[in-house]
């Protein structure tokens, strides 16, 4: 490299270093919690404790019946309904019930009352051992099985007419008055039908949809013969054996997938007309019309930047109509299905972020765009919305319209456009509305409130709270809590850091910092939850003496289209350079060891973490990668599609985030920790790194996991959290 360049460079390296150090001094404390230095500690072996997280009512869920609202819940052995009209709690089914009629039938009793599915008209959806059953908890007596087998799975009731559809390996069952018909015959294990497509991208949770009468099914069909397998080994106590998985790699084929509709009357079944290349396309969402006759389908080009709603004949599958298009030259993202609006069948509601920020549109069937819901032109986030009021004049929301890092209930004249605020108390509300639209389950929290759980009217009124749970860290030593906001790289967007400060700090001591960090799209990791959305593990590292820093940089959720797609093309970018401000501010703090950092993270921020590793290996003196990226063309066609294209035609982004590109840079200490039984991001990823490590003599530590998914769950976790401890402990 000749001098001018290293001049260039060097020059530039200064500026940015005073930018970042102005840019640190302009962070500001908007919120602090005080520390506990009394109590007891935290233990590792206790962190997976239930009793230490704050917790709901057991199975709390709305009825099915529209006119007599009724909230279920579980207390203890018995099922309980509240009714939110009279404020009257009672009992309404009990264990020893279930094994009286069971026993009578000669079925093996529960020794636990099960999980349970209220689905109408006094009946309950529930698994017993092997078998899935219906019950009436009125005449206390078993209605019929679903299935006797143990690898059904996939079901979906249809509450007015108690018909059961699921799935037995790849084939789609559906049971009706007692009867069993098999929807579907296919041998070929590829084909797979009634299930979740798309690797659930897309907000897609099911894989059957029953028409409002129940007289047709709807479902997926996705064929992935034409997709890669990748091997997964499972290591048995007896017998070890190789999970065969079906992985669309990105810039890769991946699989085809159509909507078929089952006629459960004529027992016939026939494939929707394909608008497309089923093999170039993705279909997020299916909707029925009210009244049955018409079958709309969102169609998603590969390239994830053009959108169809397309509306068919139910009764043909022909196309009759695309009733509006959606064009985005960087991506769109449908993550919701339209909504139909009551008393209005010729109109729907529709979720979209073309504003800039996710609002909600009324449409017509003939596709005019009628209005906005809610004010486009507002900076606010709708995260979800909940459904209309009886009368369609209501449109429930839940939004950010208060703050960035609030979620609040909201009620929206659909006429006038104004907005009113239905949940009282900041913090982050979760929220399940009944299907009258007078009554909510209002899951919350905040800074100051653990937990609270209550049922509210829809003009805000408490009508009981559930639980309310009082911290469940109290008695415990805590860590101080401070909530920051700083500009991110580009000097004008405002960023929110969290820090946790040791129980007994000490501002004239210099302490190790751990930063955690994910960076990726979809997580929020900073809000006005209890402690500010941190986790247990976290606390327990800043009662160990560390100071522990997060920072969600732009590519993170609920700010804005701009905000999470800034990282388009060149993931690792623009995230890093925002978690260097991050850095930045904490060297300028007279109480940060700035040669004692670390960072952790897992899955995107596993890549992240690497990432962060290997560009600034001196900063960074150790760090820990769970479940990393390591090359973004071995991750899904979905997903990685839509934030990088495809390796064809991104090579240089591609190359820019590939971290087999970076092992030189690899120095100090790192550690890899990757679930073998990983289908989300392929142990190939980290397997190749280490594996390049090792050609190039580079030390690193590498930890398995066989028998874990994407995530290390159950009793496996508190070793996970020792490993990740030791790992600071030994080496910060």
């Amino acid at each position: 490299m000749d001098m001018e360049k290293l001049k260039s460079r060097f020059l530039a390296g200064i500026f940015l270093m005073i930018c970042g150090t102005v840019q640190a001094q302009e962070a500001r404390l908007l919120a602090t919690q005080e520390s506990v230095a009394e109590g007891k500690k935290l233990q590792i072996g206790h962190l997976m404790d239930r009793s230490l997280y704050a917790g709901a009512p057991s199975q709390l869920q709305w009825n099915a019946l529209v006119n007599e609202p009724a909230c279920f819940f579980v207390e203890g052995d018995t099922l309980k309904r509240f009714l939110p009209a009279t404020g009257v709690t009672e009992n309404v089914l009990t264990r020893e019930d279930l094994n009286n009629d069971l026993a009578m039938r000669k079925y093996n009793l529960m020794d636990h009352f099960p999980h349970i599915l209220e689905i109408g008209n006094g009946t309950v959806f529930f698994d017993c051992h092997d078998n899935r059953m219906i019950f009436d908890y009125r005449a206390k007596t078993l209605i019929f099985d679903a299935s006797q087998r143990s690898d059904a799975t996939n079901f979906d009731v249809h509450t007015k007419t108690l018909q059961v559809a699921y799935t037995r390996e790849n084939n789609l069952y559906v049971t009706r008055n007692r009867m069993r018909f098999a929807v579907t015959h296919d041998e070929d294990k590829a084909i797979v039908n009634g299930q979740v497509v798309h690797r659930n991208e897309f907000g897609i949770t099911k894989g059957t949809f029953w028409s409002n009468s129940g007289n047709k099914l709807a479902f997926y069909v996705m064929d992935e013969r034409m997709v890669n397998r990748y091997p997964l080994t499972v290591y048995g106590e007896d017998s070890t054996y190789v999970r065969q998985i079906r992985y669309p790699e990105a810039g890769n084929t991946m699989h085809r997938v159509q909507v078929k509709i089952f006629d459960a009357m004529a027992h016939t079944s026939r494939f929707l007309e394909p608008y497309a290349d089923p093999g170039e396309n993705y279909i997020p969402s299916i909707t029925w019309s009210p009244d049955d006759s018409e079958l709309y389908v969102v169609m998603l080009d590969r390239n994830q930047k053009e959108l169809m709603l397309l509306c068919y004949d139910a009764n043909t599958g022909n196309v009759k109509r695309v009733v509006f298009q959606e064009r985005n030259s960087t991506y769109v993202e449908p993550e919701a299905g339209i909504v139909f609006r009551p008393r209005h069948p010729d109109q729907f509601a529709w979720l979209s972020e073309r504003s800039g920020y996710n609002h909600l549109y009324l449409y017509r069937t003939d596709g005019e765009c009628i209005k906005a819901i809610t004010p486009e032109k507002e900076h606010w986030m709708v995260t979800s919305f909940l459904g209309f009021s009886l009368d369609g004049n209501t449109a429930y929301v839940t939004g950010t319209k208060d703050g960035p890092l609030q979620e609040n209930l909201y009620g929206v004249d659909v006429q006038t456009g104004k907005v009113t605020r239905i949940t009282k108390e900041n913090g982050v509300h979760r929220v399940k509305m009944h299907a009258s639209g007078k009554y909510f389950i209002d899951d919350w929290s905040s800074p100051e409130v653990a937990r609270c759980t209550q049922i509210i009217e829809n003009k805000g009124k408490i009508v009981k709270v559930m639980k309310k749970t009082t911290d469940p860290m109290e008695g415990y030593v805590s860590p101080e809590f401070r909530l920051y906001s700083l500009k991110a790289a580009d000097g004008k967007t405002d960023l929110y850091g969290r820090m946790l400060l040791p129980p007994d700090f000490d501002a004239n001591k210099k302490y190790p910092v751990i930063v955690y960090v994910y960076g990726g799209p979809h997580v929020q990791l900073i809000t006005q939850r209890y402690n500010y959305d941190c986790g247990t593990f976290l606390r327990f590292l800043a009662q160990q003496g560390y100071i522990v820093w997060t920072l969600d940089s732009r590519g993170s959720a609920n700010r804005g289209f701009a905000f999470e797609s800034a990282i388009h093309r060149r993931v690792g970018d623009v995230e890093t350079a925002d978690q260097m401000r991050g850095i930045e501010f904490l060297k300028s703090l007279p109480y940060v060891d700035a040669a004692r950092i670390g960072v952790d993270g897992w899955s995107y921020g596993g890549f992240m973490t690497l990432t962060l590793k290997t560009r600034y290996p001196d900063v960074f003196k150790v760090a820990t990668a769970g479940g990393p990226v390591i090359d973004w063309k071995w991750y899904e066609v979905m997903y990685g599609e839509r934030y990088m294209g495809t390796p064809q035609d991104n090579p240089e982004g591609y190359r820019n985030a590939n971290l087999i590109e970076r092992v030189d840079s690899v120095r100090g200490k790192v550690l890899i920790m990757q679930g073998g039984l990983d289908p989300v991001v392929l142990p190939k990823n980290s397997i190749t790194f280490v594996e390049k490590c090792i050609e190039k003599k580079i030390p690193v530590d590498f930890f398995l996991y066989p028998a874990h998914e994407h995530n290390v769950r159950g009793r496996e976790r508190d070793h996970l959290y020792e490993k990740i401890y030791d790992y600071y402990r030994q080496t910060l």
